[in-house]
């Protein structure tokens, strides 16, 4: 199958900043996959593995969190969404204009499970209690937005073949588990997640039917 592929590079981030989104939005993402094999998002994890990484937190606190992290920084790629596809099941070439245009991204997304919680709203959602402090990340991120750029390409589809748009991408994933007492009482115990986007692109593909 013949393709080709134009990649139209949009947003690399190694800013430093701590904006937000919800944390479902990743979780909408078309496609999400882990370079290396074995790691995996906090909403896969199995009851035998909270089981295991609750027991790597032994001992109790008179007052803080304890954390374990499973998996730290792990690259993935991504599609976000697909905005197009055109298909030519006729006999001539169809030409077709795009024009990608560029808004305000979210770069750092957070995810929690059992009674660990979120707090702020939009842009400014972060973990509850500190717990970011408490895991101290390495990677950071922040909002952009570009205004009033944009691109337009003109593509021929040729009969029997099809055009996908598609937004692409690569992030990294970090997430365990955690649990946070109050004099010696455990009051929150659950997973934890961050989703760091670092580079968002279009990817446009002409193939053969």
């Amino acid at each position: 199958m013949r393709k080709i592929v134009l990649i139209l590079l949009i947003l690399m981030i190694f800013t430093v900043g701590y904006q937000t989104s919800n944390a479902s939005d990743y979780l909408a993402y078309q496609e999400i996959v882990f370079v290396y094999d074995g790691a995996r998002l906090l909403e896969d994890y199995s009851d035998d593995e909270y089981e295991l990484y609750y027991g790597k937190m032994s001992g109790r606190r008179f007052w803080g969190w304890k954390t374990f992290t499973a998996q730290d920084s792990e690259p993935v790629e991504f599609i976000k969404e697909t905005l197009f596809i055109i298909k030519n099941d006729g006999d001539t070439a169809i030409s077709q204009e795009f024009q990608f245009g560029q808004k305000e991204t979210i770069k750092k997304q957070y995810g929690v499970s059992g009674t660990l919680g979120l707090k702020g709203k939009g842009s400014e959602k972060t973990f509850e209690l500190g717990l970011e402090e408490k895991l101290q990340f390495e990677a950071s991120a922040t909002s952009t937005t570009v205004i009033d750029e944009s691109v337009e390409i003109k593509v021929m589809i040729d009969p029997g073949t099809q055009v996908i748009v598609q937004v692409h991408g690569e992030g990294k994933v970090s997430n365990g588990v955690a649990r946070y007492y109050r004099f010696f009482k455990e009051v929150k115990k659950g997973g934890w997640e961050v989703f760091v986007v670092t580079t968002e692109y279009f990817s446009l593909v002409k193939e053969r039917l």
